[in-house]
């Protein structure tokens, strides 16, 4: 199992034409990425004009086959040279599974979503009300070189019992494989803003929590937190509703 991380800078001002370029080129081309697709996500906060991707892939060799079999599609390529005109820069990582089950729910345990099982965190209000509120955490955090096996020893001792890090929203805990290493990455999604301020403040509160982040500030060079909202299009944010 392979997750990507995909990110792209937009052109400033150009996310809404981003979006209308997938709906205006449909879905039945890429479905062979949207069968793997976990969620496109817009940057509410850091850097401006981001689209975040995060996909579940087989493996390395489904990852080529998936993706770059959409390159010799010549129907997609006016798509291609319209998107590309939108933006700045384009990168992506790759990243495993945190080896905690608990901190990934979804992918473990005998678990293995994707697209086609339905939405993970299904809206229980409707769904265009409810998407322009929802918002997913994303933290990264930088550890020193050699780590990672404190950092996981830490979460199962202290982070793991913090009343509220059971209590739902995780999407999932992952760490880097390419690029700069002993990076860990989490995704949790809340309702609403205020949903999340009364998480943080709960598990702030907490004493294992604390316990926790006293365990790994030794081991860490730097923390990262962006606000993502999901794409604006049921095709792209399977995570939360059902594809029409």
């Amino acid at each position: 199992m392979l997750f990507e991380q995909r990110i792209y800078t937009l052109v400033p001002g150009a996310l809404d034409a981003f979006w209308q370029a997938q709906q205006d080129r449909g879905f039945e081309l890429v479905q062979p990425i949207l069968d793997r697709l976990v969620g496109y996500f817009s940057a509410e906060s850091g850097p401006g004009d981001q689209v975040v991707h995060l996909y579940r892939y087989d493996s390395y060799d489904d990852w080529v086959k998936r993706l770059h079999g959409l390159y010799g599609v010549a129907a997609l390529e006016p798509y291609f040279t319209r998107v590309r005109s939108l933006m700045l820069a384009q990168e992506n990582k790759f990243l495993a599974l945190a080896p905690l089950p608990e901190l990934a729910p979804c992918w473990s345990g005998g678990n293995d979503w994707h697209p086609a099982d339905g939405p993970i965190f299904p809206l229980a209000q409707g769904e265009a009300a409810a998407m322009r509120d929802v918002v997913l955490d994303e933290t990264t955090t930088v550890l020193r070189p050699g780590s990672l096996p404190a950092y996981w020893q830490a979460y199962r001792e202290h982070g793991l019992h913090c009343r509220v890090e059971s209590a739902g929203g995780l999407l999932g805990c992952f760490v880097s494989l390419v690029g700069r290493q002993h990076q860990v990455v989490h995704y949790r999604w809340h309702p609403d803003f205020a949903e999340r301020e009364a998480f943080r403040c709960a598990r702030l509160c907490d004493d294992n929590w604390q316990a926790f982040l006293a365990a790994i500030a030794p081991l860490v060079v730097c923390n990262a937190r962006k606000v993502l909202r999901p794409a604006p299009i049921a095709e792209l944010s399977p995570a939360f509703v059902r594809a029409r």
